[in-house]
């Protein structure tokens, strides 16, 4: 046939041409990009699938330069600057982005929560710290359970203890029976100066190993003498008295034991019972070397009060 003789000679009719030139253009894109028509985004888009990441940040950067990619362009990038560990920069973007719609907020979320564990994973407290730091920004109480502890340790060791009691306290969700972690939590609220919470969780961690109790006599004496302090100007006196009880108890903090004893001495004369306070007064100068000089002259002072002046509306 005349149409197998010309494809046999080369010579293609005027259909098939027609047909060929319609279809090579097809499988030319089939076959290959065509590196003039190529943008930025695809070429960052390719670079990131196979995980070089500085590479599709460069042309993702290109992109929001040149082509006006719009949100899903600030979104690619804040996606390669996590890829690359870089959380200012990402979180920056992100913003951006989530300020156009807020779906944004959750990708973001999604992004820096991963980076975390991936930190953490790497033994880099440090940076599991700022990817949460980031999630938070976009949804505050969101908290990886298992990134609790670690993030409280490194708040801790960086002196931010009030960061970290927030998250010891969920590390207790997870760690209640372990003593470190309660001992930790503890020093933590200590720092901030809550003591009334100290002393609960290290009364906690004494019963859970009471051989570990000489750990923490000092602290235990600190808080008690800071509690007694306050609840004197509060008026509560026997409660006051019961702390100050409890620092005398533990001999800790030695330095304070004289003024413990004064204290107490001088809530009990206030209470009008001079027979105790009395005793505590002599107590002062009896733990008078570890205390200053003046104020076992004051406990004298007072004691001759006592014992030589009068009683008047009940007071020593």
């Amino acid at each position: 046939m005349k149409t197998e003789r010309g494809m046999k000679n080369g010579h293609y009719p005027i259909m098939w041409r027609v047909a060929l030139a319609a279809i090579l253009p097809l499988w030319a894109a089939a076959c290959g990009h065509d590196p003039a028509e190529e943008t930025a985004r695809l070429r960052g888009d390719r670079a990131f699938a196979r995980g070089d990441y500085e590479e599709a940040l460069a042309e993702y950067r290109l992109s929001l330069l040149r082509e006006d990619p719009g949100t899903d362009g600030l979104v690619r990038a804040a996606h390669a600057y996590v890829a690359l560990g870089r959380v200012d920069e990402a979180r920056a973007l992100y913003d951006e982005a989530a300020r156009e719609d807020s779906v944004h907020a959750d990708q973001a979320v999604s992004d820096f929560v991963a980076l975390a564990r991936r930190e953490y994973e790497n033994g880099d407290n440090y940076g599991a710290a700022s990817a949460m730091e980031a999630a938070l920004h976009f949804r505050s109480g969101i908290l990886v359970e298992e990134l609790a502890l670690p993030l409280a340790r490194h708040y801790s060791g960086a002196g931010e203890h009030g960061r970290a009691g927030a998250f010891y306290l969920r590390a207790l969700r997870r760690n209640s029976d372990d003593p470190d972690v309660l001992v930790e939590t503890a020093l933590a609220h200590e720092e901030i100066g809550d003591c009334e919470s100290a002393l609960v969780y290290y009364d906690e961690f004494r019963e859970l190993a009471p051989r570990r109790e000489s750990e923490i006599r000092l602290n235990l004496g600190n808080c008690s003498f800071l509690l007694a302090g306050e609840r004197r100007a509060q008026g509560a006196n026997e409660e006051a008295i019961a702390y100050l009880d409890a620092v005398l108890e533990l001999n800790e903090p030695r330095a304070l034991v004289p003024q413990a004893h004064f204290e107490k001495a001088e809530i009990l004369a206030e209470m009008g019972d001079c027979p105790a306070a009395l005793e505590s007064y002599r107590a002062v100068a009896d733990a008078g070397a570890a205390g200053p000089r003046s104020l076992v002259r004051r406990a004298r002072n007072r004691i001759d009060e006592i014992r030589f002046g009068s009683v008047e509306d009940g007071l020593c």
